[in-house]
């Protein structure tokens, strides 16, 4: 075959899969009714205490294996629930959070890196507090399954550690002992569902 014509049909092929996979891509349009977050700090050096905040809107596309391309997501401070009253309006003072002047945070994924059986790690910006700092999540796609109406739905899961005080959380008190009351590190995990759609 001549090999300029060879070379034309190799581009004309490259450009006709570029774009088919352009066209496959697909949105995911979160379900907050099914998402969350959920965060553990380790209190007086022996316990852990766990909690949640709302996820209240996310988005974002989905890429081969289910695993997503881009994901964008708004909570919802103000709700945050430690399942005790006192703890949660301390959390919700400007000791910790100050929800009055910061009521959401946000995160905003900036790359995706698939790995095997359906993990990927997950880099994005993390903004808390004020405050905006990269934060690295292992994530997992948990499933995907089509509902009664005929809708296909995904689910991930994604988990980090950070230090607060990189948020401006400095609260610190400690022990007679010297040891913290309230752990630097966090531990947060992501529950998220989702539709699928092209």
């Amino acid at each position: 075959m001549n090999t300029a014509l060879h070379r034309t049909i190799l581009a004309c092929a490259l450009a006709l899969c570029l774009g088919g996979a352009a066209t496959a891509a697909e949105t995911l349009t979160g379900d907050p009714n099914h998402s969350g977050a959920e965060f553990v700090v380790t209190h007086l050096t022996i316990s852990h205490v766990h909690g949640t905040i709302p996820v209240t809107s996310w988005s974002g596309t989905n890429g081969p294996g289910n695993v997503p391309t881009s994901l964008v997501a708004t909570l919802d401070v103000k709700a945050i629930d430690t399942k005790t009253a006192d703890r949660d309006a301390d959390l919700r003072s400007d000791n910790w959070f100050d929800v009055s002047k910061y009521p959401t945070m946000t995160f905003k994924s900036t790359s995706i890196v698939p790995g095997s059986a359906g993990t990927f790690t997950m880099n994005g910006d993390l903004t808390m507090h004020g405050v905006t700092k990269p934060v690295t999540l292992a994530g997992k796609v948990e499933g995907t399954i089509v509902d009664s109406h005929g809708r296909r739905h995904v689910g991930y899961s994604a988990t980090g550690t950070l230090d607060r005080r990189d948020f401006g959380l400095n609260w610190g008190k400690t022990t007679p002992g010297g040891g913290l009351i309230v752990s630097n590190d966090v531990t947060i995990t992501l529950n998220a569902e989702a539709i699928v759609s092209n």
